[in-house]
């Protein structure tokens, strides 16, 4: 009797894992997602090490509008102050620190259902090598958690960048 209970309970779970994924792949449009999100976190996995790329506790914002545009910008929260005051004063070692503790572009996106990807067509941003790529990064929305992988850049692999909904 025992182990008819645990096979049904088994089997009970298991259907609602799968109509709970089924669920949340339905519910992965570009309406889904429109909005404004906050910054969770941005990693990457470097020899197996996971690293925040703009540190332990980033601020960032994603604006997903239902006009098909976009913003995104995220920096590092412990980003030191130019000395001089003046940031086109900067020198080579704050600009340095600067340009690693930022990321933001802009421009319009679409989302692939089948693919389960948003399609980001990228007009200008802080690595200039981005401007004019269309890239597609994969993603899941569950609840009020946004998550998706960004291509291998900026000199590390893929990076994982999790957004939860602003309220």
């Amino acid at each position: 009797m025992n182990k008819t209970l645990r096979t049904m309970a088994g089997a009970a779970t298991l259907f609602v894992a799968m109509w709970l994924t089924e669920q949340q792949t339905l519910a992965q449009s570009a309406g889904d997602i429109v909005g404004s999100w906050t910054l969770v976190s941005l990693t990457v996995s470097r020899s197996g090490t996971q690293t925040e790329l703009l540190g332990p506790h980033p601020e960032g914002q994603l604006i997903f509008g239902s006009d098909g545009r976009y913003v995104l910008v995220g920096v590092r929260t412990d980003l030191p102050k130019f000395a001089s005051g003046d940031r086109l004063s900067g020198s080579a070692e704050e600009n340095r620190v600067i340009a690693q503790g930022n990321v933001a572009h802009f421009g319009t996106y679409t989302v692939d259902q089948a693919a389960h990807a948003i399609v980001f067509r990228i007009q200008r941003g802080t690595f200039p090598n981005w401007d004019g790529e269309v890239q597609q990064r994969p993603f899941t929305l569950v609840g009020n958690r946004l998550t998706y992988v960004t291509p291998g850049s900026f000199g590390y692999g893929a990076q994982m960048v999790v957004w939860q909904r602003a309220k």
